[in-house]
């Protein structure tokens, strides 16, 4: 059974059909847990509350802390089953993404699997698709570009408690609990299957300087308690990448 975690620090256009998404899946035997976060964490809640008033599948939870990864950590807490899925609140998963990802997960003794997306517009439009590293490739990759798309990853809640779940991070928390979940001898894979349309708008927090700069801490990191080259050149790859967003951002004003 599984236990959906959606963080949400403000309820927009997008949220009601990604909730609808969840419910309608073809795997049910799942609950929902959301987080609503920030300063207006109780406007959210009431506004779930008022789409969905008698769902007995959603659990609303609120913290004023409007972080992602505390949010997360406290609906991993609440969570009652023995797998974790991840969710966000202005994406939408495809009605067989829990069944096709649990039957693939359980069928190769995985802790993690992830799959591959369409990227969408604010209309919903496909304006592309994402493939990410498959098999032996994620960890040989994972130094220098985070392989998993992290709204589509279900894991077993008892390895993610191994690691303590989230961390930190404002903008890169899925980056640092790979990385971790690696030194940890984690198994994983993505399917090589579109399962996820995930929303590309002005609101979204991709390609943010503060997450370019994050990576480069965690890196550094892995470096200094694992000196290999690989790491080593990871240091410069993502610091260059930081110093690159850097020298864009300023440019834009």
């Amino acid at each position: 059974m599984i236990s959906v975690i959606m963080g949400i620090h403000r309820f927009d256009e997008y949220v009601e059909d990604s909730i609808i998404s969840i419910l309608n899946q073809t795997y049910k035997e799942f609950e929902m847990i959301i987080v609503a976060n920030g300063p207006n964490a109780s406007k959210v809640e009431s506004a779930i509350q008022s789409l969905f008033p008698n769902d007995p599948r959603i659990k609303i939870l609120t913290s004023q802390i409007g972080q992602l990864s505390h949010a997360l950590n406290i609906g991993i807490d609440a969570s009652a089953f023995e797998y974790i899925a991840r969710m966000d609140s202005d994406d939408i998963s495809h009605p067989e993404r829990f069944q096709k990802q649990l039957d693939y997960l359980v069928k190769n003794n995985l802790d993690v699997v992830g799959c591959d997306i369409n990227l969408i517009n604010e209309n919903g439009e496909i304006i592309g698709t994402q493939l990410y590293p498959k098999g032996s490739d994620i960890n040989k990759k994972l130094t220098y570009k985070n392989c998993f798309a992290h709204n589509t990853v279900l894991m077993k809640k008892s390895f993610l408690l191994k690691v303590r779940g989230y961390n930190a991070g404002y903008n890169s928390e899925d980056y640092d609990l790979w990385l971790r979940m690696r030194r940890a001898g984690v198994s994983w894979d993505n399917m090589d299957e579109i399962l996820l349309d995930y929303r590309i708008h002005e609101s979204a927090s991709q390609g943010r300087l503060l997450g370019y700069a994050e990576v480069s801490g965690y890196i550094l990191r892995e470096f200094l308690l694992a000196k290999t080259l690989s790491n080593f050149i990871g240091v410069f790859i993502n610091i260059g990448k930081a110093l690159f967003k850097a020298d864009r951002s300023k440019s834009s004003y």
